[in-house]
């Protein structure tokens, strides 16, 4: 993810819910960082294009940038779980990466947490932690270099925490990244001196970052357009426009719009990822736009906002794509599934992020040889089937949190493996 917008408490708090966007597969780079895919075709991800969907409802097909033959021997099955990843794939160095002797020294470079979604990724990462001392595989304290404060922390308070750590001993660190480009050169050096570094919502142009991405916003999009029946007035609530991924997830939704000749987009708002925003925002649309609006899709974690202005304003609330869903929004979901309430979109928790994020790290540590710099993570797509299993219990509309999730079922070794030169490294035993 890019976070290099942290310089002002309002754009700390973009900091924070950022990291929860990668559940709706936006995956940010920072300013000035590599483009997301470089392939060029009518179906690539050149400039961030979002691909062609095949008909009214479905996710489009976005290929890959793949480079210096990353996909040489993959499956199509394996190309496919990259469709749409908004930035190069090259071949890791850490292939041939040999073994460390164990137990490891692990490190956690992070952002300041003032979010559910990371507070709840740092004690999923200390859970992780606890469970490999207890295999043996790691050893003394997780280290930690946390920012104290989202309003003024910079790239480079990060580049010299995460410095401190590698001159400390570390053998290996997971790092929730305050911007890409900026902390590049610093994972280089590390990964040279043998310290691999698991990046956690993000790419990053350096060879030496190990990548690991949760992908999923044009399914769940698609889910809600579905569910409209493929037809109606539409509203298309933006994130942080200038980010990257704000960009990347525009299109995508606007290749799902453009497959639906009867979906008519009425007007455009600005959310900023933000739930206070989007709320403000989409009450002030609805007060000057008096028509039916049939649906909401919006780019990431402002489904609470959207649907809680709809009831300010006494309308009925629509279809809103819960893409990056929260315990909220899925609350309401749930609970108005006998008043014929239906819509789509996708989730997973900080948890099940530092446990993937952690068994990539073992298994980068015990020599099993990551092929790729960027492993994407399927993340489920939530429909009125499956949304009861997400929601937290006692959750309602205004609760905020996460979504249920275990992390045995997400990222699991047995996906894993497809992506390491040796399968069934020591993440394979990483299990609740």
């Amino acid at each position: 993810m890019s976070h290099r917008f942290g310089m002002t408490r309002s754009r700390g708090r973009y900091l924070a819910v950022a990291a929860a966007i990668v559940s709706a597969g936006l995956v940010l780079t920072a300013c000035g960082s590599t483009p997301a895919g470089n392939g060029g075709s009518a179906t690539s991800g050149s400039d961030g294009n979002a691909g062609k969907s095949e008909k009214c409802g479905e996710a489009p097909i976005v290929a890959a940038d793949f480079q210096g033959g990353a996909d040489a021997g993959m499956s199509a099955e394996t190309k496919a779980q990259y469709s749409g990843y908004p930035g190069p794939i090259r071949v890791s160095p850490y292939a041939a990466f040999p073994a460390k002797k164990g137990p490891w020294k692990i490190g956690f470079s992070s952002l300041a947490s003032n979010s559910a979604f990371t507070d709840n990724l740092l004690t999923g990462l200390k859970d992780a932690f606890a469970k490999a001392k207890e295999l043996g595989l790691v050893t003394g304290d997780l280290q930690l270099s946390i920012m104290p404060d989202a309003s003024t922390q910079t790239p480079a308070a990060q580049i010299a925490g995460f410095q401190s750590m590698v001159r400390g001993g570390v053998d290996g660190v997971v790092m929730l990244p305050l911007a890409a480009d900026p902390l590049a050169p610093a994972l280089t050096e590390a990964g040279k001196a043998g310290v691999p570094t698991v990046v956690m919502g993000n790419t990053n142009p350096s060879d030496y970052a190990i990548s690991v991405n949760p992908l999923n916003i044009a399914k769940g999009t698609a889910e809600t357009v579905k569910a409209m029946g493929g037809k109606g007035n539409i509203v298309v609530m933006r994130g942080l426009q200038g980010a990257a991924a704000e960009t990347y997830g525009y299109k995508q939704i606007q290749a799902i719009i453009d497959a639906c000749p009867d979906l008519k987009v009425v007007g455009t708002v600005n959310g900023n990822w933000n739930n206070a925003t989007a709320k403000t925002a989409m009450q002030q649309f609805l007060v000057s736009h008096p028509g039916k609006i049939d649906g909401v899709l919006q780019n990431g974690i402002m489904a609470q906002g959207v649907i809680q202005a709809f009831q300010q304003v006494g309308r009925p609330v629509p279809p809103v794509s819960m893409v990056g869903a929260q315990a909220g929004d899925l609350s309401y979901f749930k609970d108005h599934l006998s008043d014929g309430y239906n819509t789509g979109g996708s989730a997973y928790n900080g948890k099940q992020q530092a446990w993937v994020a952690m068994r990539v790290l073992l298994n980068t540590l015990a020599g099993n040889g990551p092929k790729v710099t960027d492993i994407p993570i399927p993340v489920p797509v939530v429909t009125k089937e499956n949304v009861a299993s997400f929601v937290p219990p006692g959750a309602t509309l205004n609760s905020l949190g996460d979504p249920l999730g275990s992390p045995n079922d997400f990222g699991p070794q047995s996906y894993l493996n497809q992506f390491f030169t040796t399968p069934d490294g020591p993440g394979a035993k990483l299990v609740e």
